[in-house]
């Protein structure tokens, strides 16, 4: 294993975003194929601490830890590691922000800022999933929000300024108050412990919060208050209803290929940090919410759902789909099982790939034909049969079709729900029963949807389009790949998560 793999991983496409820049911003093929190669080389990467985790462990791999920031009081430290919780979502990053950049080979404005942001969004994104420091975790949240904003805000459509900074607003409040939870956290587990200096260490805080015999200095009401706050600041990520409204509109506007890494990767931040934060350090506040919670994830679900059938924009419609899919991550999560936890990960490495290939088939679609409308699509399959294809699939994978990702992942939460202990959940089968809704309303919503695109009469103005390029394949084949393989041999990613699932919920006592 190649040593400090973890911190090459992380910084390796922040290096090529500094090559990036000093490189003459004529020289477009050179800055496409250096900002492709990078994020190869970071893929590659990603594959080999895959191969070298130990699945039998429960606890953090390949650990980094060395003494950043020392304040005195506040005493920070450079940590990163990798669990069954992590790993599977920085394979998600890697493998979504690589065939992301091949799918930004289209953009042909500032090529040069373009992929300078989106290498320096990578390095946050594989940092959020590998900190085990809340202050580094924070920092490397925060550097997310940056480079999205200025991809939203220069190449989006014609909302852009307005998508942009809304999205920086909603995540922005979210972050403040994640911070504040994260400082209150930290000095109150210093005190609770007596130590002179505050430690933002996961492990240790999620010590301190656990010990019976701190609950002087750590009340329940204020660790109830505590989780009450990251719940909120991780929902509007996530997003959960009614925090959501920022997602339609930076969904919208965004360019393609940042849609693809907002949807498949930057949404799943609030869920995983949900669970490494707020069920990881307080585990029975996450119980005692464990009701609101599902009610939330159900409300997610049928919302998003009613909203994508009256959408008459393709795009919209997949971004409403996105909020009803990220409630049964939500609904996998409230359950507190092992079969809903790893419904859980399994849906948001599923969702991350499927949602990110039908928003490459929308934009493929949008670039032929200059319109999103379903109204003035129709019979496209007649015209681009491989591109309504693959469309076709996606919607089949997101719907839940046995042989691909979602289905896996959408029957594990739903018996996660179903099973839960009515100590934790009393109404947990109506609540599940409700959920369930969703599916119907998902193979309603996208199979109308494809209908709308892909067959019936064919827009005269649409005859002779041209089909998918070579180009286009590797996305294409590269996401729909990993839907089906998790689909047909789904112990590809429970081997590597089993072992940390299992070791949460005995922490939770489920």
């Amino acid at each position: 294993m190649i040593p400090n793999i973890l911190s090459w991983l992380v910084f390796l496409p922040l290096a090529g975003a500094l090559i990036l820049l000093v490189i003459p911003r004529e020289n477009k093929n050179v800055i496409r194929s250096l900002a492709a190669g990078t994020a190869l080389i970071t893929l590659i990467l990603s594959l080999i601490v895959w191969s070298g985790f130990d699945r039998g462990a429960s606890s953090a791999q390949m650990g980094v830890s060395y003494p950043w920031i020392d304040f005195g009081l506040l005493q920070i430290n450079y940590e990163l590691g990798i669990d069954g919780l992590s790993l599977p979502l920085l394979l998600l990053t890697t493998v979504v922000t690589t065939l992301g950049i091949f799918a930004s080979f289209t953009i042909q404005d500032r090529i040069k800022e373009y992929f300078v942001w989106t290498l320096v969004l990578m390095t946050g994104m594989l940092g959020v999933f590998t900190a085990l420091d809340l202050f580094l975790f924070f920092l490397f949240f925060e550097l997310t929000l940056i480079p999205m904003f200025f991809i939203i805000g220069i190449w989006g459509g014609k909302k852009r300024e307005y998508a942009s900074f809304k999205f920086l607003i909603y995540t922005g409040l979210g972050s403040g108050v994640m911070f504040l939870a994260f400082i209150a956290m930290a000095f109150k587990g210093s005190e609770a412990i007596g130590a002179a200096e505050a430690t933002f260490n996961m492990a240790a805080l999620a010590d301190i919060y656990a010990n019976p015999a701190n609950p002087e200095a750590v009340s329940a009401a204020f660790k109830t208050g505590l989780f009450a706050a990251l719940l909120l600041a991780f929902a509007v990520k996530l997003p959960i209803f009614p925090l959501h409204t920022w997602l339609p509109d930076a969904y919208a506007e965004a360019p393609v290929a940042a849609t693809m890494i907002l949807a498949g990767v930057l949404s799943k931040l609030g869920a995983y940090g949900l669970l490494r934060i707020g069920y990881g350090i307080l585990p029975d506040q996450a119980v005692s919410f464990a009701t609101f919670i599902a009610v939330l994830a159900v409300i997610n679900i049928l919302y998003g759902a009613c909203l994508a059938l009256v959408q008459t924009d393709l795009k919209k419609l997949i971004a409403y789909a996105s909020i009803s899919h990220m409630g049964i991550i939500l609904l996998g999560a409230a359950s507190f099982t092992e079969a809903g936890l790893q419904g859980a990960i399994f849906q948001m490495v599923s969702h991350g790939v499927i949602t990110a290939l039908l928003f490459f088939m929308v934009g493929a679609i949008y670039e032929r034909t200059k319109t999103r409308e379903l109204s003035e699509l129709g019979g496209l399959s007649k015209s681009i049969p491989v591109l309504t294809g693959f469309m076709l699939a996606a919607a089949l994978a997101s719907l839940g079709l046995p042989g691909l990702s979602g289905f896996v992942s959408e029957l594990l939460a739903f018996i996660g729900i179903f099973g839960a202990s009515p100590d934790v959940i009393p109404q947990a089968v109506p609540i599940a029963v409700i959920g369930a809704l969703g599916i119907i309303l998902t193979a309603a919503y996208l199979l109308w949807a494809v209908q709308r695109t892909a067959f019936g009469q064919l827009n005269e103005r649409f005859t002779g389009l041209k089909d998918a390029r070579p180009v286009e394949y590797i996305p294409m084949v590269g996401l729909l790949g990993v839907s089906l393989l998790i689909g047909i041999y789904p112990n590809v990613l429970s081997d590597v998560i089993n072992s940390t699932v299992i070791d949460f919920v005995s922490r939770i006592g489920g």
